[in-house]
């Protein structure tokens, strides 16, 4: 349980660094499924992800690990010993933002070819989450690269939650 929760404190740092101290809380009620999960995603009229004030924010990370399960296949894709190493390099240089060119530009100009299509998939399904929950497409898709090292960092703390998360999350 310490590996998920360290797990969850470091991707949680990735999304949005306010919500470490609640993350093994919040990956425990994720995994837990049912009511527990429903909960983390409520939202009222006046929610802003990421906002403050009471009944104002909303938690990103119930956000990305929804991203993360619907993508499973691909994150264990890019996970596996074979591809992780190759994965690794290719986020990091989108990470490299001192650049001109935008990380999603990048993205758009990899082959489709492994250990790309897994990485494409998972960007994009994290992505939407992230959009779904409000968050404007740039800030989005910088959360979801973020999140995709910190996924690629601890592939043995990724591959558990995803396992624990069962087939259909």
């Amino acid at each position: 349980m310490e590996q998920l929760n360290n797990w969850a404190i470091n991707l949680a740092a990735a999304a949005d660094p306010s919500e470490t101290d609640l993350a093994p809380d919040i990956v425990a009620a994720y995994l837990e499924g049912g009511e527990s999960r429903a909960e983390l995603f409520i939202q009222t009229d006046t929610s802003i992800a990421g906002g403050y004030g009471p009944g104002s924010a909303i938690a990103l990370l119930p956000w990305v690990l929804r991203g993360i399960t619907t993508a499973a296949k691909w994150v264990l894709t890019l996970i596996s010993d074979d591809e992780t190493g190759n994965a690794v390099g290719v986020v990091k240089d989108l990470l490299d933002i001192r650049k001109e060119v935008t990380p999603k530009e990048k993205l758009e100009k990899l082959p489709e070819t492994a250990p790309y299509t897994a990485l494409k998939r998972v960007i994009d399904t994290v992505g939407t989450e992230l959009r779904t929950a409000g968050i404007e497409a740039n800030e989005a898709d910088l959360i979801t690269f973020r999140v995709l090292n910190s996924l690629l960092e601890d592939p043995q703390g990724t591959a558990k939650f995803i396992e624990q998360s069962g087939p259909n999350p």
